[in-house]
C-alpha cells in the first residue's frame, strides 16, 4: 500500500504575508503602518519584478516605521534631508574652507540629478548617473571621488537611521586616473620665459609698494602667497640666508541658513599640509630685496604718519599693512593687478601661484633632483611637484631633441672613426709585407667597401 503525501506547512517569513503575484507578472506586497481615525488601516505598497524583491522593500518600510523616522523619510527628498545632515553634522566636522566646497558640491553636482528622489529610493544606477555626468562634464577625478565619497557618508548615516538598509554607492567604481586633454601650452603654469625678463623688469622699475620684494621672495623661494603675507621679520635669517615657513593666512566664511558664504575674514592658521612648514635656503636677490624692503619700511616708520605701529620688530609682518596688521589674499591680489595694468603686464597670464610655478620650473630647467624640489615647495608627494609643478613648453621640447640630435651625430661619428681606425690596424697587421704601393691600394679598397656600407645601411633606414 503507497504512503499518502503529506505537504509540510512552513511559516512565511515576515513581510511575506501581505505579498501577491498580480496579473501583469509583477509582484507587489503591502504593509499596514498605523490606522486613520475611523480605525481603517493604512497601508503602503511596494512592487518589484521578484518576491524577494518586494520582501526587501517591505522590510525597509517595516524599519523606517519602527524607528519613528517613517513621515521623516516620506515627506521630505534627499536634498532636503541630506542638506539637513551637512548643516548639522559635516558642517562642524571639517574646516569652513572644506565645507564651502562640499557644499558647492552638493548643490552643484548632487542635488540636481538625484535631489528630487526619495532617499530609499536611489540606488546604485542613480548614483552611477551622478557619477556619469561629472565626466561628462570633464570634471576631475578627485571632484568625482569627493562627491562619492561625500554620499557613501550620507548613505551611512541614512543606515544608521533605518532610511535604507544598504549604502547605494558600494559597487560605484571610478578611474584611479584622469584622462587630461593636452591643450599646448595652455598648460603651461609658469611664467613663459620671454615674459619673465620683462615682469622683473616692471618689478624693478616700478617700486611704489611692497609688491616687488613680495613677488621676489615667491618667484624666487617658491612661497605660497598665503605664507609669504604671514611672513615674520624672525623667521627671515639674513646672515644664513634661510627663510622658515611656519605658519600661512587662510579665508573663513560664515555661512547662512541655506549653506550660501555670505562673509570671510582672513586669519592666520598652519600651513597648508605639515610637509609645508619648512626652512628655504634663499638666493641672494631674495636677501638682497629683503634688506632693502626693511630699510625702506625703518624709513617709512619714521616719516610717514599713517604708519601707526612699528613694521620691522621681529614679530612683525613683513608685508604688513600700514597699523601692523595682517593684510588680506584679495588686498594683496588688487593691488598686483594694478601693477600688471600700469606695466602693461594685464593679459601676460601672471598670478600670484604662477611665480611659485616659476620658481620650480626654474628649477626643473637647471635638472635639479625631483626630491629636493618637493622639498623646497613643500609638498606631502613628490608626485605633486612632478606632475603640476613641472610645466613644459615647446622651446624646451625643442632644445631636448636637439641636444638628442647632437648626441646621435657625435655617437655615429665617434662609432665611424673608431671603425676606419680599426680596419687600418688590421690591414696594417695584415699587410705588412706588402710594397708601400699595394698597401694604399688594399686600403683605397678598404675605405671603399666601407663606404657602401655605410651608404647601404642609409638606404635601409630611410626605406623603413
Amino acid at each position: 500500500m503507497a504512503k499518502k503525501k503529506v505537504l509540510s506547512k512552513t511559516r512565511r517569513a515576515n513581510n511575506e504575508g501581505s505579498i501577491f503575484l498580480r496579473k501583469d507578472g509583477r509582484w507587489a506586497g503591502y504593509i499596514s503602518i498605523g490606522f486613520t481615525k475611523s480605525g481603517k488601516p493604512i497601508r503602503k505598497f511596494a512592487y518589484g519584478k521578484s518576491q524577494t524583491e518586494v520582501a526587501k522593500k517591505l522590510s525597509e518600510i517595516s524599519g523606517r516605521v519602527k524607528s519613528n523616522s517613517y513621515e521623516l523619510v516620506e515627506s521630505h527628498n534627499l536634498k532636503e534631508l541630506m542638506f539637513d545632515w551637512l548643516m548639522t553634522f559635516k558642517k562642524s566636522a571639517v574646516t569652513p574652507r572644506t565645507f564651502e566646497g562640499i557644499i558647492r558640491n552638493f548643490k552643484l553636482h548632487i542635488a540636481p540629478v538625484i535631489g528630487n528622489m526619495k532617499v530609499y529610493e536611489v540606488d546604485t544606477y542613480a548614483i552611477q548617473r551622478v557619477v556619469n555626468k561629472m565626466i561628462e562634464s570633464e570634471h576631475a577625478n578627485v571632484t568625482i571621488k569627493k562627491n562619492k565619497h561625500l554620499l557613501s557618508q550620507f548613505f551611512e548615516y541614512a543606515i544608521d537611521n533605518k532610511w535604507v538598509q544598504v549604502n547605494p554607492t558600494l559597487k560605484i567604481k571610478i578611474s584611479s586616473k584622469d584622462k587630461k586633454i593636452y591643450y599646448g601650452e595652455e598648460n603651461y603654469k609658469a611664467i613663459l620665459p620671454e615674459v619673465r625678463n620683462k615682469f622683473l623688469t616692471a618689478l624693478n622699475n616700478d617700486e611704489a609698494n611692497f609688491i616687488k620684494p613680495l613677488c621676489i621672495t615667491m618667484i624666487f623661494a617658491g612661497l605660497r602667497i598665503g605664507e609669504a603675507i604671514a611672513l615674520t621679520w624672525n623667521c627671515v635669517d639674513f646672515e644664513h640666508k634661510k627663510i622658515k615657513v611656519l605658519r600661512a593666512i587662510t579665508q573663513v566664511p560664515r555661512f547662512d541658513a541655506e549653506g550660501n558664504a555670505i562673509s570671510r575674514k582672513t586669519v592666520l592658521s598652519d600651513t597648508k599640509t605639515a610637509c609645508s612648514v619648512r626652512t628655504i635656503p634663499i638666493t641672494d636677490i631674495v636677501v638682497k630685496t629683503l634688506k632693502e624692503w626693511k630699510e625702506k619700511q625703518t624709513i617709512r616708520e619714521q616719516t610717514n604718519p599713517n604708519v601707526t605701529k612699528s613694521l620691522t620688530l621681529s614679530g612683525s609682518y613683513v608685508f604688513a599693512n600700514d597699523d601692523g596688521t595682517l593684510r588680506t589674499y584679495s588686498g594683496c591680489r588688487h593691488i598686483f593687478d594694478r601693477f600688471k595694468k600700469r606695466n602693461g603686464l594685464k593679459n601676460s597670464g601672471i598670478h600670484f601661484h604662477s611665480l611659485r610655478h616659476t620658481f620650480s620650473n626654474m628649477l626643473f630647467e637647471l635638472n635639479e633632483n625631483p626630491k629636493v624640489i618637493q622639498q623646497l615647495l613643500g609638498h606631502k608627494d613628490v608626485k605633486t611637484t612632478i606632475g603640476i609643478y613641472n610645466s613644459v613648453n615647446s622651446d624646451y621640447v625643442k632644445e631636448a631633441t636637439d641636444k638628442l640630435n647632437e648626441k646621435i651625430i657625435e655617437d655615429e661619428l665617434k662609432r665611424e672613426q673608431e671603425e676606419k681606425e680599426k680596419i687600418e690596424k688590421e690591414e696594417q697587421e695584415k699587410q705588412s709585407g706588402l710594397s708601400d704601393e699595394d698597401f694604399d691600394r688594399k686600403l683605397a679598397e678598404m675605405l671603399r667597401e666601407q663606404e657602401d656600407r655605410k651608404r647601404r645601411r642609409k638606404e635601409r633606414d630611410f626605406e623603413m
